[in-house]
């Protein structure tokens, strides 16, 4: 797939690069990836979203982050904290000029964006998690490493490729130095302050963020849906046009939710 534009974006010393498709008119989605990969398994998603998939959802307007430190960035000194890598999120969008887009975080990415609306709840129209973390069953680095093992197994080969070529893009080091960041972050408390609209979306098979959990996140929202979809952890990638769907159906529901 050829991007419309790649460019790089700066901010407070470190740099990301964003991936744009699709057109600047409708709705605009910021999709924010998870811990160790880049944009790789966004690309059939962002196709969906932006009407050039084979069964593309309401046409709008795709960010793909690759966040400092990950995918193809330039390394920061250290690792970012979730906090500082919503900063960038925030950063990005009031740069682009984007009017509350719906922000769409994967895994990691999703205590990102929940982060990034808790700092300027005006940013974002809603917020869209899909297999979010980091379940409260499981936080440790051993018990999220064996889960990941486990989605392995689960996912096709082509999800698999897009995940560890990111991987080795981003390298080890940095991965598993972000990891104790990952898990220290409350996830739980930014739900129930979350000022928007949330949507979760949990393959229906995603040992990383199996289904108590993906219920208990909807509840702690002030509003929120549950939705699960066949597939693991990388569902976005395994199901791009069924996600789209339900992304573009959530579309909006912000600002109707405060008469605008």
């Amino acid at each position: 797939m050829q991007w419309r534009s790649v460019v790089e974006f700066g901010h407070a010393s470190t740099t990301a690069h964003v991936r744009r498709l699709g057109p600047d008119s409708g709705p605009q989605y910021v999709l924010v990836h998870g811990i160790g990969v880049g944009h790789s398994y966004f690309t059939r998603l962002a196709a969906a979203l932006t009407g050039t998939g084979a069964k593309a959802a309401a046409p709008g307007g795709v960010h793909v982050l690759e966040l400092p430190g990950f995918g193809g960035t330039p390394r920061p000194p250290a690792p970012l904290t979730i906090e500082q890598l919503a900063g960038v999120v925030v950063a990005y969008i009031r740069h682009a000029g984007l009017d509350r887009p719906v922000l769409v975080g994967h895994s990691m990415g999703a205590q990102v964006v929940l982060e990034a609306v808790l700092q300027d709840p005006a940013v974002a129209d809603s917020v869209v998690s899909i297999g979010g973390v980091v379940d409260p069953g499981a936080r440790s680095a051993t018990r999220q490493g064996l889960r990941l093992v486990a989605d392995f197994l689960l996912e096709t080969p082509s999800a698999n490729w897009a995940v560890l070529r990111d991987y080795a893009r981003t390298g080890p080091r940095r991965y598993f130095e972000t990891v104790p960041i990952m898990l220290g972050y409350a996830t739980e408390e930014a739900l129930a302050r979350l000022p928007v609209p949330l949507l979760v979306i949990r393959g229906s098979r995603d040992p990383v963020a199996p289904h108590a959990w993906a219920e208990h996140m909807a509840r702690l929202a002030p509003v929120s849906r549950l939705v699960e979809i066949p597939g693991a952890h990388v569902v976005m990638h395994t199901r791009p046009e069924e996600v789209a769907r339900e992304i573009s159906t959530h579309s909006g529901v912000g600002r109707e939710a405060v008469g605008q």
